[in-house]
């Protein structure tokens, strides 16, 4: 893949390989922007930020995070 962009100084090109996954529910975080996404990783676990910055389960059944392992404010 080669990408050409006037922010760049010369085309960017990357080869990576793909195989498919027969996963229900496959992953590729390599597919994930980074950059603005609401998707937090915590251990194997994938959630998902809201708008209020609350996480949220991503998939349906998912048990919400453990909080404990976070340092809580006071108001």
């Amino acid at each position: 893949m080669t990408v050409f962009d006037n922010a760049l100084t010369r085309p960017w090109t990357v080869a990576k390989k793909y195989r498919r996954d027969n996963a229900e529910y496959p992953i590729w975080p390599e597919d994930i922007c980074p950059e603005g996404n609401g998707l937090v990783f915590i251990g194997d676990e994938m959630y998902f930020q809201s708008g209020e910055g609350l996480l949220m389960p991503a998939k349906k059944g998912q048990e919400p995070p453990d909080l404990r392992y976070f340092r809580q404010t006071q108001k």
